[in-house]
């Protein structure tokens, strides 16, 4: 059996010596890459994400049924993202919104170390390798944002790195001989693998059991694993006939541990059958879940990726991998399938292709090896002046990183910043109906209640299916879109029919927030004015309260006209995450001399 960690045909197998120049030129790449995956706009269901995991860490043990809702109260919540939840919560008690935007910080750069590591362990020159680390930072950057799905991409990258590190003197070779091209290569390749470096792959088992309760995506991330271990079982197979069965039995017994291992959530198998028939319904009302629009000018980054990985299989003259090829066809499937999906293959991409891609460049003679060489040979002044380029470059990076992770901005122009501080500033609470991509929002500003303030609940959320029956989904989805754009959105054919003005009288909602770029919703609610009044308006957001309630002078939630804001000015600018309503001054006072009083007469 012959071992060897590198491929010994590759002219570049042994990186040169590193140097301070090395050095700062792989840190360039590092800081170019996460500057390129960091920019951050608040993402909908981040409020709800942390404050989930802030319940959680108040009452130790983790809810059974749905929280915060009026429509799904008993409900059971099977919630995949529990320890994502945990990680968001502490972060943000600690440090706020710079916590956590470090936090991703270091999660990009780690994938991204990876990366660039295994592409020198290859000989990869360190042109091509920046070339193709940018080329993957700017496809994942739409989705590398603080949310659960940070961690489905982290350890998806820690997941190819083992399998790398496991199969190293494995990967890189044509093995299976049946499909071999060229006769002379027909012959029955050998199979060259170190068994200590196999024994690593046990480490998936605990890496899908943290896996599993970070995120839903542990389930792309477990197929992808099953599917390069039955690659490379057919390799194994093809190269040994009959021989290889113990090791075929080897990868069978990993699967099946790192299946096992899944089950390790609270929830058990129900976890599973839950997924199963979750995955199994259609999602349209999730954009990441529609095919990427291909003729869009944000889709050139995936074309420039499909474009530089079709050419590089084709002109390399480096031996290509079945088991990588199967992979990444599938994941490239996938990606066209849902957009959620594209970093599976944009990462794949940055651990496979980096030598086909140096290979096909060398080719056309855009790339010459040597060009990897040590940069010792530069003369002293040629130094002086790279090293005062790469300062340079230092500071204009290390300044954008500071202030994209220095705030992370709510835009007025998609939240309704301006909405909630009239309802703080008017104690406007209770029982609300909440466009779907804002309730999380409402959950964390009016959720909790505050001495004489109730907290409010809503009619649905981002959790979806997770913790809703699809009933409450149809009817609310009837409510905002309705039910005559195609495509859209999805209806269980168990609900009733779609009715609009169902879910304004469902659990009796007392406050309705909606989107003014949802005109389906805006013009229920103008064809219920008997029942329903307006209270606030802006460019963005309406309010409406029921006029039992806040039309009625005889209510003790009454609105006067004069107390009602009705504008459409356009909301422009942002404010700090969690950019909740500022809270009254009269109830603080209140409060304030309440607890004086309180104190005195404990005192006598």
């Amino acid at each position: 059996m012959n071992l060897h960690d590198r491929d010994s045909r590759d002219p570049l197998r042994t990186p040169p010596e590193d140097t301070w120049l090395q050095r700062g030129i792989v840190l360039a790449i590092l800081l170019g890459c996460a500057v390129a995956v960091s920019p951050t706009v608040a993402e909908p269901d981040l409020w709800g994400h942390v404050q989930y995991g802030r319940d959680v860490l108040a009452n130790m043990r983790l809810p059974e049924t749905t929280t915060y809702s009026f429509t799904a109260d008993g409900f059971r919540w099977i919630n995949h993202e529990n320890l994502a939840e945990l990680v968001f919560a502490a972060g943000a008690e600690l440090t706020g919104a710079p916590g956590l935007l470090v936090f991703k910080l270091l999660l990009s750069l780690l994938l991204f170390s990876i990366l660039l590591a295994h592409a020198r362990r290859k000989g990869v020159g360190l042109t091509v390798t920046a070339a193709v680390l940018l080329l993957v930072a700017v496809n994942i950057a739409y989705h590398w944002s603080v949310r659960p799905q940070l961690f489905t991409y982290t350890f998806y990258g820690l997941l190819l790195g083992l399998l790398a590190y496991a199969f190293s003197g494995w990967e890189g070779e044509w093995r299976v001989p049946l499909l071999m091209v060229k006769v002379e290569e027909v012959a029955r390749p050998t199979l060259s693998y170190s068994p200590r470096r196999l024994r690593y792959l046990w480490l998936a088992v605990p890496l899908f059991a943290v896996w599993t309760n970070s995120h839903g995506g542990f389930v792309a991330g477990y197929c992808i694993f099953a599917a390069y271990l039955v690659c490379r079982s057919i390799e194994a197979v093809a190269c040994r006939g009959r021989a290889a069965t113990g090791l075929v039995a080897r990868f069978a017994m990993m699967m099946i541990a790192a299946g096992l291992a899944t089950f390790l959530n609270p929830y058990g198998p129900t976890l599973h059958t839950w997924l199963v028939h979750d995955l199994g319904m259609p999602r349209p009302e999730i954009i990441e879940w529609w095919p990427p629009d291909l003729f869009a000018s944000n889709a050139i980054t995936l074309w420039l990726l499909m474009g530089v990985w079709a050419v590089s299989l084709l002109l390399t003259r480096r031996s290509r991998d079945f088991t990588h090829l199967v992979v990444m066809t599938l994941t490239l499937w996938q990606s066209l399938e849902h957009q959620r999906h594209i970093p599976f293959f944009a990462i794949a991409f940055g651990f496979w292709m980096p030598v086909h891609v140096q290979s096909a460049l060398s080719r056309m003679s855009m790339f010459r090896p040597d060009s990897a060489s040590s940069p010792r040979t530069i003369p002293a002044a040629a130094r002086l002046v790279v090293a005062a380029a790469l300062g340079g470059v230092f500071v204009l990076l290390a300044g954008k990183l500071y202030q994209q992770v220095h705030e992370m901005p709510v835009h007025r122009s998609q939240f309704p910043v301006s909405a909630f501080q009239y309802m703080e500033d008017h104690n406007l609470r209770g029982k609300m109906l909440v466009t779907f991509n804002w309730a999380q929002y409402a959950i964390a500003a009016f959720g909790q209640s505050e001495g004489d303030r109730p907290a409010s609940r809503v009619q649905f959320d981002g959790r979806c299916r997770t913790s809703y029956p699809q009933e409450v989904a149809d009817m609310h989805f009837d409510f905002v879109l309705g039910d005559a754009i195609p495509g859209v959105r999805f209806r269980s054919p168990n609900s009733p029919e779609p009715d609009s003005a169902r879910a304004l009288e469902f659990g009796e909602p007392e406050l309705v927030l909606i989107s003014r770029h949802h005109p389906h919703s805006v013009l229920t609610m103008n064809q219920h004015r008997d029942t329903w009044v307006l209270l606030y308006q802006d460019g963005l957001a309406q309010l409406w309260g029921r006029k039992s309630e806040y039309g009625d002078p005889a209510s003790d939630r009454y609105l006067a006209p004069e107390a009602r804001l009705i504008t459409d000015e356009p909301q422009v600018g942002s404010v700090a995450w969690p950019a909740l309503p500022q809270r009254r001054l009269e109830h603080d006072r209140a409060t304030n001399v309440a607890g004086a009083d309180a104190r005195k007469g404990g005192e006598s």
